[in-house]
This record gives structure tokens, sequence and C-alpha cells, in this order.
């Protein structure tokens, strides 16, 4: 029987359950727990923001958030690709580990019904993350914390959506990865399917029929987060704000297109209009957030955190590249650094009073031992990830420092075959799984991955491959199997 559903067993434990329920109430009451707005923009590259380099967009929301925060520099997505990095902020685990590692409707029979187009087959992969698991909602709601849900969610079925997961409150957790449309009413034929976004059947308030022509998925769930940190009074709130922006159908209000339109130059390496109006989306919201905060009277007493679950997606959509990862390599799907590497911005009021650059390479599976630590509250399972409050702090962690990251992604995507990857220091080591072929650069000296030194530096490249085969075996990652079916062109 699965953990969240073995009632029976925890009612037998009746002294237990009365130390859990006297633990509720006083972390309740707890003085020094901060509010947390954990927000998570989708598919939006490590350059697409101005205090990142982004040429075309504006980000004046963002920027004015950077020039008070921890701005991470090296901040990387534990996956190329969506629900392994979601699955990883909620568990604190590598993906690999969870057999979690291609994104949830992927995972089922449709990457291998095409059979006869690749040489190698991916490993069948969890299509929902494990109801077993504990997740970092779990854990604050057990320490007191009101745990909301708004957006995108993508971490499985009906039957592991947010409120299985923690969450005291979920609004327009689609099971998909992307909306339909972005504009009311959020359904229709997309991406081969027929796909809606739930909970959005009512207007912002509560009116079942009132005239939303033109209403915006970005900003309704913006007032669907206001609302929620409003009614939650004195008690601390988790709300973890996930939008589906800037993720394909590339669709933005007409004003916001046109002035970007307006704006296009051949010298910028950006050359969307429309993307940079869902850019554009995202930032206008994140200061109705931050403006609400200040509203609220919560601003000093409420972290933000501000990152993306990937890499630009730099693929074409309607015959058009999407966005530019310059000065990263390549993008979305990719284990190279401009599918991983991802904006990270975190505001903690107490202890960060100006930016920050951050050059400590950090990942997604890091926010989880994080927040435990930055509230007070324990941690009841194991994690990969290590805690940021050093870093928090403004204090030196070698730890982090020194520790090696890893990546394993036994897929295909547009911009890669299936791929494993660590980073140790400057170093970027990458295993291309089809024929074993690595790739080293010193990320130091060449950030955007152009020259290859796994000849010149072999005793180096053999000393990294196998720490990356170790780590493989010992989390027990999947992986690839050749393929009989296999019709070379």
């Amino acid at each position: 029987m699965p953990r969240k559903s073995s009632l029976a067993k925890h009612m037998l434990d009746i002294p237990a359950l009365l130390l859990v329920m006297g633990w509720h109430a006083a972390a309740a009451t707890h003085p020094k727990q901060p509010n947390i707005l954990f927000i998570v923009a989708d598919d939006l590259g490590w350059s697409d923001l101005k205090c990142y380099g982004a040429d075309l967009h504006e980000t004046p929301n963002l920027d004015r958030l950077a020039a008070k925060s921890l701005r991470f520099v090296n901040s990387y997505a534990a996956a190329p690709v969506s629900s392994p990095t979601r699955a990883s902020l909620m568990t604190g685990k590598f993906p690999a580990r969870l057999h979690f590692t291609i994104w949830s409707e992927a995972a089922s029979s449709a990457e291998r019904k095409n059979q006869e187009i690749y040489p190698y087959l991916p490993p069948q992969t969890l299509e929902n993350l494990p109801l077993e698991e504990i997740t970092l909602a779990e854990q604050l709601k057990k320490g007191g914390y009101l745990t909301a849900h708004v957006g995108k969610w993508h971490l499985g079925d009906l039957m592991h959506f947010p409120q299985t997961q923690g969450f005291d409150v979920s609004v327009a957790a689609s099971q998909r990865g992307a909306p339909p449309t972005y504009f009311f009413p959020y359904k229709g034929e997309a991406f081969g399917e027929y796909r809606f976004v739930t909970d959005l059947g009512t207007s912002s308030d509560g009116k079942y029929f009132a005239d939303r022509k033109g209403e915006y998925l970005t900003d309704r769930l913006t007032d669907e987060a206001m609302k929620i940190m409003a009614d939650a009074g004195d008690r601390p709130f988790f709300l973890n704000l996930w939008y589906y922006n800037v993720h394909t159908p590339l669709e933005a209000k007409q004003q916001d297109i046109d002035h970007f339109k307006s704006r296009l130059s051949p010298a910028y390496h950006h050359q969307h209009e429309v993307y940079a109006a869902m850019v554009k989306a995202v930032d206008d919201n994140v200061g109705r957030l931050l403006q609400k905060l200040a509203d609220l009277g919560i601003a000093d007493h409420t972290l933000v955190i501000f990152l993306s679950d990937n890499g630009g997606y730099i693929n074409e959509y309607k015959g058009r590249a999407v966005t530019d990862n310059y000065p990263l390599r390549s993008g979305k799907g990719a284990l190279y650094e401009g599918g991983i590497r991802v904006p990270t911005l975190l505001y903690d009021p107490d202890w960060v009073k100006k930016g920050v650059t951050v050059e400590t390479p950090i990942c997604t599976i890091d926010f989880y031992p994080t927040l435990l630590e930055r509230t007070g509250l324990p941690s009841d399972t194991p994690v990969d990830g290590k805690s940021l409050v050093h870093l928090i702090k403004g204090e030196k962690d070698t730890l982090l420092e020194n520790r090696t990251l890893y990546w394993h992604y036994p897929h295909y995507y547009p911009t890669t075959t299936p791929v494993s990857a660590l980073r140790e220091g400057p170093w970027k080591l990458l295993e291309f799984l089809e024929d074993g072929r690595t790739e080293l650069y010193d990320l130091n000296d060449d950030p955007g991955e152009q020259h290859d030194l796994s000849k010149t530096r072999p005793e180096l490249t053999t000393r990294l491959l196998a720490k990356l085969h170790k780590w493989k075996k010992d989390i027990g990652s999947q992986g690839i199997t050749v393929n009989p079916n296999y019709k070379k062109p």
C-alpha cells in the first residue's frame, strides 16, 4: 500500500500521532518562520533576463529583485527538461536516482513508439512522482506551513496531483507540460491531443459567466497566487508558483508583441518578439507579486526564489528559433551549459541586504535542504542536495565549492543523443552513451564549451569518467539498450 494511503497504520500509533500534532501547533506559532514564495518559469534560458545579459528582452522587475538578492551565475537544473527538474525540487534528489529522467507523458510508451528511428532505446522511466517520496511541501506542512501550488505541475496524473503530495491548495495544475493556449478558456487541440488547464472555469471574482475575453494565463495565475497570500493570514505559507510561460505555444498580448517587434535589431542574439513579450509577462507578474507582498506588509518576512526549470528552447516554433542562450552552448534537452544552466535569484530579507553575485555552482536539488534548514525544520528523508544557508548568510562553504554535480539523460531530444555529465570545479565532462565518446571543457576559460580538451587532458578525462560511472552505478541509474528494430537511414 502506498505510504500516503496507509491511514490505518498511522492510526495505530496514537502516541506518535499526538506528538506530531503537538509539533504542528508549536511550529505554526514559530515567530521566525518566513513565508516562502517559490517562482519557477518554464523553459526560460540563462541569458533571457536583462540582469543575465539579455538584449531584446526587458525585465525591470526581476532586475530590481536581483539588485537585492543573491544572483547565482552557476545555477543548474538537475535535468535538461521539465518534469525531472521539478521532481528534484520536490524531493532534493537526482532525477536518475528517482528513475524520473524524462517529462511525464514521454515516460509512457509514447517515447518508444517510433522504434525504428533511434539506434538505441531509452529506459522505461517513471511517469508519476511516487507517492512514497516525502516532498518539500509535506515537510513544510508538517512544520505548520500553509502549502499551496499554483500553475504547472507536470509530475504525474490526477492521482499524483499536488494535493496528493503535501499541498493544501492547488490551482491550475494541468497534467500536461504546456497549455493549448495562454488565453481564456485555456483549452483546445494542441500537440496532437485535446488539452485544458484545470480549476480556472470561473473568473477571478468567482463568477462563471463573466466577460473574460483576452484574459492571459500568467496574469490569472498571479491573481490566484495573490489571493492565497492574502488569505493565509498569520500562518506562514509556502506558495509554489510555477508559471507555464515561456513554454510554447508562443502567445502574448498584442501590444507587447508590437513593442518588441519595433525594437528588433540584427545585432541582438534574441530575435523573437513574441517570446520577448512572454518573458515580459513573467516579469510584469513578478512585479505584481512583489507589490502585493509590500501591500500585505509581509515583504520583510518572505523569502522569494525565482528560477527556471531548464535551459532555453532553441529549436524552431512555426519556422522560427525561439530563443538563444548565448554565450552558452545549445539549449533545452542538452547537457551542454545552455540546456542546464538557469537564471536563479534568491531574496532573504533577514540576511541578504543587497545584490550579490554568487559564483559557487548550485543545483535544483539544493532547495529542499535549504528551505528546511532556513525554516528550522528537520528532514525525514535523505537527499542528494546540500543546504545553501551558508551562502545566503554570506559565509564561505567549502563543501559546496568542492562537490561534484552530476546529470544523466538517457533519452533523445532535437539537441542531443543520450548523454551523462558531471561538473567538478571548473571541469565539465560529457559522455555520449551511444558510442562512449567523451568531451571535456574548462568552464572558467570556455563557458561556451567550444574547445574539447579530452584528448589533451587524457588522465583528467579518465579520472572524471570513472567518477561519473561510479555515481551512476551507486544511484542505480537506468541505461539505454540496443534497438533491434532500428533501420539506419
